[in-house]
């Protein structure tokens, strides 16, 4: 009779153990996915250059890839086609109006920094930079 119970809590001890490695293995299998994921995420951002001299190349690339209709930083506007500029992620979006809004305030000599984002077909406004902040749609 002890001999059965002390089988049977052995059992016991080894399935707890196998599926303890098993959640341990699922949840490191999980952070590894999660953190390619992230690296893929940062790798594929599209992001403007600190440097300023830096920026019309990536507008020109921009352009040739069908994000960007048309940008006036005189005007401090940038026209983007609907389509391509709902793929980009929010922070994609703010990291966008935001480097672009300190492009023109450089190419105007302003202080204030300001930018409005709008729909080629739509004219809607899809985002913009002002002295109430960041709007983004």
């Amino acid at each position: 009779m002890i001999e059965v119970e002390s089988a049977s809590k052995a059992e016991a001890r080894d399935r707890k153990q196998r599926t303890i490695i098993q959640v341990l293995f699922v949840v490191g299998f999980l952070g590894l996915a999660y953190a390619a994921y992230d690296y893929m995420t940062l790798v594929n951002r599209v992001a403007l250059s600190p440097s300023l001299s830096a920026v019309d190349p990536v507008i020109e690339q921009w352009k040739a890839s069908g994000l960007v209709h048309s940008f006036d930083a005189m005007r401090a506007t940038l026209v983007v086609n609907e389509g391509e500029w709902e793929t980009k992620n929010r922070p994609e979006k703010i990291g966008i109006i935001t480097q672009l809004a300190r492009y023109c305030a450089d190419k105007n000599n302003s202080q204030s920094w300001g930018l409005t984002v709008k729909g080629r077909s739509t004219s809607a406004t899809l985002g913009e930079m002002g002295p109430k902040g960041i709007l983004v749609n």
